[in-house]
């Protein structure tokens, strides 16, 4: 997937990024997560095996 500067597309690639976002959200296996405009889908990864 080619990012669009036109439209201010990023993509969150950064392991250690995305391990303190999940560590800040302390998520319980009853939690329910809409994530919107998933990307590459790094954090929807990491967010399925919670």
């Amino acid at each position: 997937m080619n990012k669009n500067i036109k439209y201010s597309q990023n993509f969150l690639t950064s392991e250690k990024v995305l391990n303190q976002i999940i560590k800040q959200l302390n998520l319980k296996e009853t939690d329910t997560v809409y994530e919107i405009g998933t990307g590459k889908g790094h954090l929807t990864t990491k967010l399925a095996k919670i």
